[in-house]
């Protein structure tokens, strides 16, 4: 069938998703349902799907499963209080790689208010912006907070149109950003963790893509760091990197010591190495900055790049994501409004690294959200 074949190959090629038997079944499925709902021959959705940066985007977030539960496998939950207790002083991240709807990520927050460890933060990523967006939100059903003891929810929710919202300050200890764990690095995003929550993720990969997947975890994980799987993952090798261990009684992999850093050359400090400043280099180095909480550091390096080059939409959309995450809305809608003009005057060989490894339909997708949606 050469529509499910096509769409196979989007999957595939933008997300790293694989192409088994059962999961190509459940895909027929899907595309069929999707194809009756708009009244169109399944052909031309998919080519919609390939063409329309919100069809795909949907058709993403239907095979993936974005839902969740606060509190989800709660042994792995005390084994995190007990990795958290042994751990030394210091400021630490905790990753939700693939948070969905933003469950894992808040549990994980809580927990750690729960523990008194106030340096702690957890830095929240999918590859979807749909689900990015209800993160944001928030906001959940009365079904939703089902796995949240009465005392919890009376700590860290508030009454919201709907059903709750997550108080403020918890949604404070959450950074929420894109990322796709099958495409990019993700140095760039995540500071080095202790623990990593990437849980019911490796399933939809390939082994090829797993494997890879495990390697960029690996590279964000602190010596001796944990981390947790679902139980329907199948990572693959990953003695290279990892050994198996029990936690409070629960399974998860602990970081094997790293090899040296190479040392830096002659006459060269580590410390004194810098990206190039370039729009590429200052979209790093904003990067990190806004990793490690510094948006002052980020704003003024994603405004260096767009002065630089006044044509690079992604310089401005990283900028207005900054400018979102310090409180000012008015000056990232600017921001998104700039990046947007910018794409339109593009002739599609801008090269959108900054974005995970993006295309050009995603990032006119996540600019529209972020002009469109509610105030």
């Amino acid at each position: 069938m050469a529509a499910l074949d096509h769409a196979a190959l989007l999957l595939r090629s933008r997300a790293g998703l694989k192409a088994e038997p059962v999961s190509r079944a459940r895909l027929e499925r899907l595309l069929q349902e999707s194809a009756n709902l708009a009244g169109i021959p399944i052909d031309e959705y998919v080519s919609m799907v390939d063409t329309q940066p919100a069809a795909f985007a949907d058709l993403l977030d239907r095979v993936t499963v974005q839902h969740s539960a606060f509190f989800r496998d709660p042994a792995q939950f005390v084994a995190l209080a007990e990795i958290v207790r042994k751990a030394a002083d210091g400021p630490h991240t905790v990753w939700s790689a693939g948070c969905g709807n933003g469950q894992e990520p808040y549990s994980l927050a809580m927990l750690l208010d729960e523990t008194g460890r106030r340096n702690w933060q957890v830095v929240a990523t999918d590859v979807s912006f749909h689900a990015l967006a209800q993160a944001e939100k928030a906001r959940y059903t009365e079904r939703e907070v089902e796995g949240l003891s009465h005392e919890r929810r009376r700590r860290y929710l508030t009454s919201a149109p709907g059903g709750y919202e997550i108080v403020p300050s918890l949604r404070r200890s959450v950074r929420i950003a894109h990322h796709n764990l099958a495409r990019a690095d993700a140095s760039s995003v995540v500071p080095e963790s202790i623990v990593v929550f990437c849980r019911n993720v490796l399933m939809y990969f390939g082994r090829e893509e797993s494997e890879t997947c495990i390697q960029r975890i690996a590279n964000r994980i602190a010596p001796g760091g944990y981390l947790f799987l679902g139980h329907s993952d199948s990572p693959g090798r990953m003695t290279q990197y990892f050994e198996p261990v029990r936690m409070a009684g629960a399974l998860c992999y602990r970081r094997l010591v790293a090899a040296a850093p190479i040392a830096p050359s002659v006459g060269t400090r580590a410390g004194d190495r810098r990206p190039p400043r370039d729009p590429r280099g200052l979209l790093t180095e904003g990067d990190r900055a806004a990793a490690n909480g510094d948006l002052r550091a980020a704003v003024r390096a994603f405004r260096q790049a767009t002065f630089l080059d006044p044509n690079l939409a992604i310089a401005y959309f990283q900028l207005g994501a900054a400018l979102e995450l310090a409180g000012d809305p008015r000056e990232a809608r600017r921001a998104f409004g700039a990046a947007g003009l910018a794409m339109m005057k593009g002739d599609g060989s801008e090269d959108l690294a900054g974005l995970g490894g993006y295309t050009r339909r995603d990032l006119a997708s996540a600019i529209a959200f972020k002009l469109t949606r509610t105030k």
